[in-house]
């Protein structure tokens, strides 16, 4: 899980819509201690959310994450501050953070948020346990209904949760429809995970990659001595699924003629092998998914109408990544920390870093950018320090700025200079901006570093 979610707590202290933008978030209590936070406000200072839960904001300014903390100063003056936060890792954040008072006027807790979040701030009217958005609660462990593997960051797919634990418990079909890369298969067994036959298989069957003449034997099985080679009798993956989920992906990819067969077990629940002269009964709920229009097909009769009605009881559509950037946020989050545990590495991400992947439009959807990330653990080699004793070159990003701008007028005289540029601003992240230290790195004067990066925009048309 990757995503906390919360619907209900026992006090009146609650948080309304949150803009599908990212945005820090810290809610401590009258002491510093942060008791809420998300991955977003995690990631601006390279440490895990779980880390950033147990600390105290006075504990981010002893180790260099901030310099000063506006949470600390609305604490002491108990007055609203707003002012422009700088991490360690080059993000520069404008920021307010307002104190909530009870009722007697005692301080009960300080919401500190950047200017992207558009919630309307609470009043607590008495002292009750806090809940959990976007975050943890080191007072209460509720159920956030989101399971490991699952972010649900943006409202799109907070949505998408809702619906799948209201329908979970229902055999109703399900067509998961979206782009590839988006998730559906994540979502489907999220369903299965959810609803009473939780305990039961989760079977798979990708229609795109089972060759025609293959089909019917792959999904509904064969006796032995069926064909010439079929030496003992198979169990069809219809069969297998008994109990369970049959997850039709890539539906669209299957032979008409395998359209009609699956419309009578859906109609009938039950089974045929081939070769065999006896029905088997067969009591599994079946999800589909495409990432194609259905209807279309259906309209040039290439995909059948009443299969099509049979499987799409229950419509969820997954909306491309590049219209979900708090998912984008959440996903970050989740892959780094499961290839750094991979790796044993230890892997953060720099402002540019973040700004350059949360513009990108990932036709490739999740998949594409969990790999993207796999790549960055991995190789090491885009804006991402270890330490800042370990500033590495950004080669994956200069590869990419090569082979866009091949068709451009690009003299070497000015792709040097942007080489240059973009490796000093690595170094000066690594250093937090202190351009005395990283000019001590790079054995040059602090002046050449500021001339470097003079050419480099120069370079680029800036």
């Amino acid at each position: 899980m990757k995503k906390k979610v919360i619907e209900k707590s026992k006090s009146n202290f609650k948080v309304q819509d949150i803009n599908d933008l990212p945005s820090t978030l810290f809610v401590t209590d009258a002491k510093g201690n942060i008791l809420i936070s998300n991955d977003f406000t995690a990631l601006t200072i390279g440490i895990s959310l779980d880390e950033l839960l147990k600390m105290n904001v006075q504990d981010l300014v002893k180790a260099g994450y901030y310099k000063r903390s506006i949470t600390m100063e609305a604490i002491e003056t108990k007055q609203r501050v707003s002012r422009t936060v700088d991490t360690n890792r080059g993000f520069h954040i404008k920021s307010t953070a307002t104190p909530i008072f009870q009722k007697d006027g005692e301080l009960q807790l300080v919401v500190t948020t950047s200017n992207e979040y558009n919630g309307k701030f609470p009043i607590v009217t008495e002292p009750t346990d806090i809940l959990n958005i976007n975050g943890k609660s080191k007072t209460d462990k509720p159920d956030t209904g989101v399971e490991i593997g699952f972010v649900a960051e943006s409202l799109v797919m907070k949505q998408i949760v809702k619906v799948c634990n209201q329908i979970a418990s229902y055999d109703s079909k399900v067509l998961i429809y979206g782009e590839s890369g988006t998730g559906k298969e994540v979502v489907a067994r999220y369903i299965h995970q959810k609803s009473d036959r939780s305990q039961g298989p989760f079977v798979t069957i990708n229609c795109a990659a089972i060759p025609p003449t293959l089909f019917e034997q792959e999904l509904f099985g064969y006796e032995k001595a069926a064909f010439l080679g079929a030496d003992v009798e198979k169990k069809g993956i219809i069969e297998l699924a008994n109990d369970g989920v049959l997850f039709l992906d890539e539906i669209a990819e299957m032979p008409l003629d395998m359209q009609a067969k699956l419309l009578r077990v859906i109609d009938n629940n039950e089974v045929r092998r081939v070769g065999g002269v006896q029905n088997v009964p067969i009591n599994c709920r079946i999800i589909a998914a495409t990432n194609r229009d259905l209807w279309k097909m259906v309209k040039k009769g290439i995909f059948r109408e009443d299969l099509y009605y049979r499987i799409n009881v229950i419509p969820i559509h997954i909306p491309p990544l590049r219209n979900r950037k708090l998912d984008i946020v959440g996903l970050i989050s989740y892959f780094l920390a499961e290839f750094n545990e991979k790796y044993q590495e230890k892997v953060v991400l720099s402002a540019d870093e973040f700004q350059r992947i949360l513009k990108s439009d990932w036709p490739g959807n999740a998949r594409e950018l969990r790999n993207y990330v796999e790549r960055l653990v991995v190789i090491e080699q885009q804006s991402i320090e270890r330490s800042a004793e370990d500033a590495v070159t950004d080669w994956f990003a200069i590869d990419h700025f090569i082979k866009r701008n091949l068709d451009k007028q690009c003299t070497l005289k000015d792709f040097t200079s942007i080489v240059e540029g973009r490796y000093i601003k690595h170094v000066l992240d690594a250093y937090c901006g202190n351009a005395t230290e990283a000019a001590k790195k790079l054995s040059v004067d602090r002046s050449v570093i500021y001339r470097k990066l003079k050419k480099m925009d120069n370079a680029l048309g800036k």
